[in-house]
C-alpha cells in the first residue's frame, strides 16, 4: 500500500473519530436540555398549585417585562432559550397565562461531563488503529517474503532446470505449484534427449552445488566437483552413515523410485540441504541426487519467526494493560482519583506501544537508496545533548565532551538515530551522579564517535548479544524504560552506512561504544 493511501485513510479515520465525538457530545447536551425542561414543567405545575412557595436556589422567576437576550429569543418565537458554560446549563422558559406570556422561569443546573465518553472513544479508536496497522505490517511482510521466494524459485529454474524445486513453502499456493510443474516439464524435456542423457555426467559438472548419482546397489557412480569439495570423493553411500535419516531416505528410493525432495540438517557440517532425488530409468536404473544449501534461508526464516514472536510478546503486555484499565473505567465503582490514575497508565502504555511500533518499522525498513548530504556532525551531537539535558540534570550526571568541528557527507536521519540512541543508552544506564564522556574526532580517513559511561558494564556473554533485538542484559536493565530495539537499530544503520561499531565494557566500571564511519 502506498504511503499516500495510508495517509489518506488515516486522515479519514481521524475525521470519522472526531465526528463520532461531536455527535456524542451533542446527544449528551440534548439530554441535559430535555432534563432541565422537564424540571421546569414540574416546577410550573407546582407553582400553579402553590404560588406562595419559595423557589429553589437554582430557579429564578423573571417578570414578563424582563428584557434580555433570552427573553428576546422567546418573544421571537423560540420555545425556550439556552445558554452554556463549561460546567452549567441555563434554560429560560416562558410562563403562559390565558395564551399570553406572564413571566419566565430561569433554571441553572450542572452539565453532564463528556470527558469519559470522549476519552473512551479516542482510546478505542487508537487501539483499533494500531491493531489494523499491525495486521497491515504482517501482511506486507508475508507478501515480501512470498515475492522474494518466488523470484528465487524462478532464478533457480533458470540456473538449474534439473533441480527446480528450491522454494520451501508450507502452503501449496498456485504460483509455487505452477512453477514446480514448469521445472518438472523442463526436466523431463532435458532427460528425453539422447544427447543430454549421454552427456549427463559432464552436464552435472556445470552446477555449483553438490550432485551425485548412485545405482540400485547403493554404489555412487558419479559426483561433481562441488560434492567432492563439501563431502569427499567416494563410491559408497556409507559416507552418509553419520546421517541416518538421509541414508534411509536414499535407500528407500531404491525400493520406491519416484521423484521426491526433503529437507535435511547435516549436523557435522552445520548446514541445511534441500535434497531432491530423481530416478534415471534410462541410465541403468540410477538415481540423481541434487543438494541445495538452504542454510541461509533457514536462518532467515528462523530469525523472522523469532522476531515476530518477540514483537507479539512485547505488544501483548501494553495491550493487556490498556484493555484491563479501560474495562475498569467502564464500571461505576471507580473513583475520580482512580479514573485519573487509570487514564495516566493507559496514556503511558499507549506511548510505549507507539514507540514499539515506530522502532519496529524503523528496524524493518528496507533502504533501497541512501541519500547523503554534507552535515555538521558536531552541531548534530550538540543538539542531541541539549535535548537530553533534562534527563542529565534529573540524574545529576557529569557530562564531558571532546567534539571536533567535522563536516561529513552522510544520511542525516540514520546518523542522528545512531548518535541519539547511544547517548540515550548511556544516560539510562549511568547511575545518579555518574559520568558520561562523548567524543567525536578524525582519525586518518575515518570519523570516530564514542560514548562512555560508568554504568554496570557488560559480561563477555552479554556483549555478544547486546545488539540482538529485544535483548536486555540483566534484571536491572529490564527496569529501564525502552523497547529493546535501540542498539539493534544502531547496528543496522551503521552497517548500511558501511561503518563498524565496537563495544568495550568492564563489569562494575562502565561501557564504551565506538562507531567508525
Amino acid at each position: 500500500m502506498k504511503l499516500k493511501h495510508i495517509m489518506l485513510m488515516t486522515v479519514l479515520y481521524i475525521i470519522a473519530t472526531l465526528s463520532l465525538v461531536i455527535l456524542s457530545n451533542q446527544n449528551i447536551l440534548e439530554n441535559d436540555t430535555n432534563r432541565v425542561l422537564k424540571t421546569i414543567d414540574q416546577i410550573q405545575l407546582f407553582l400553579e398549585k402553590h404560588p406562595d412557595n419559595p423557589l429553589p436556589a437554582n430557579f429564578e422567576h423573571l417578570s414578563k417585562n424582563t428584557v434580555n437576550s433570552d427573553t428576546k429569543k422567546i418573544k421571537n418565537g423560540a420555545a425556550y432559550a439556552r445558554s452554556l458554560d463549561s460546567k452549567d446549563i441555563t434554560v429560560t422558559s416562558p410562563i403562559f397565562s390565558e395564551g399570553q406570556i406572564d413571566g419566565y422561569l430561569k433554571v441553572t443546573e450542572n452539565r453532564t461531563s463528556t470527558f469519559f465518553t470522549d476519552f473512551a472513544i479516542i482510546i478505542f479508536a487508537i487501539i483499533f488503529y494500531l491493531a489494523v496497522a499491525i495486521q497491515v505490517l504482517k501482511s506486507a511482510q508475508r507478501a515480501y517474503v512470498f515475492r522474494e521466494n518466488t523470484v528465487a524459485k524462478i532464478k533457480n529454474i533458470e540456473r538449474s532446470p534439473l533441480t527446480q524445486s528450491y522454494l520451501m513453502n508450507e502452503n501449496d499456493d498456485k504460483i509455487t505449484t505452477e512453477l514446480n510443474k514448469l521445472g518438472e516439464k523442463i526436466q523431463k524435456q532435458a532427460l528425453s534427449h539422447t544427447e543430454k542423457k549421454e552427456n549427463l555426467y559432464e552436464f552435472i559438472e556445470f552446477f555449483q552445488f553438490p550432485i551425485f548419482i548412485y545405482n540400485n546397489k547403493g554404489k555412487i557412480r558419479r559426483t561433481n566437483a562441488s560434492f567432492k569439495n563439501e563431502f569427499s570423493d567416494t563410491e559408497n553411500l556409507d559416507i552418509f552413515s553419520p546421517y541416518a535419516d538421509f541414508l534411509n531416505f536414499l535407500v528407500d528410493k531404491i525400493l520406491h523410485p519416484d521423484i521426491q525432495e526433503k529437507l535435511f540438517f547435516f549436523e557435522k557440517l552445520g548446514a541445511y540441504y534441500q535434497v531432491r532425488i530423481t530416478p534415471l530409468p534410462d541410465l541403468d536404473s540410477r538415481f540423481m541426487v541434487t543438494m541445495n544449501d538452504v542454510s541461509s534461508y533457514r536462518r532467515t526464516v528462523d530469525a523472522h519467526n523469532a522476531f515476530i514472536a518477540n514483537v507479539s510478546h512485547e505488544l501483548k503486555t501494553p495491550l493487556t494493560s490498556i484493555k484491563g484499565f479501560a474495562e475498569l473505567l467502564e464500571t461505576d465503582t471507580v473513583s475520580p482519583s482512580e479514573t485519573k490514575n487509570f487514564a495516566s497508565i493507559i496514556h503511558k502504555e499507549s506511548s510505549r506501544l507507539m514507540s514499539l511500533v515506530q522502532d519496529t518499522l524503523l528496524l524493518t525498513k528496507q533502504n533501497q537508496r541512501i541519500e547523503k548530504k554534507k552535515l555538521s556532525l558536531s552541531a548534530l551531537i550538540q543538539n542531541i545533548l541539549q535535548s537530553s539535558s533534562p534527563q542529565i540534570s534529573e540524574k545529576s550526571l557529569r557530562l564531558e565532551t571532546q567534539i571536533e568541528e567535522i563536516t561529513f557527507k552522510t544520511n542525516e536521519q540514520m546518523v542522528h538515530s545512531i548518535f541519539e540512541n547511544l547517548i540515550e543508552n548511556a544516560i539510562k544506564y549511568t547511575p545518579a551522579q555518574g559520568q558520561i564522556f562523548v567524543s567525536l574526532h578524525h582519525e586518518q580517513d575515518k570519523i570516530i564517535f564514542s560514548v562512555t559511561d560508568n554504568g554496570p558494564g557488560l559480561s563477555e556473554i552479554q556483549k555478544e548479544r547486546i545488539f540482538d533485538r529485544f535483548y536486555r542484559a540483566d534484571e536491572s536493565r529490564a527496569e529501564v524504560s525502552g523497547t529493546g530495539l535501540g542498539l539493534a537499530i544502531v547496528e543496522k544503520n551503521v552497517q548500511e552506512l558501511h561503518g563498524t561499531i565496537d563495544v568495550v565494557s568492564i563489569l562494575g566500571k562502565g561501557t564504551t561504544f565506538t562507531v567508525n564511519l
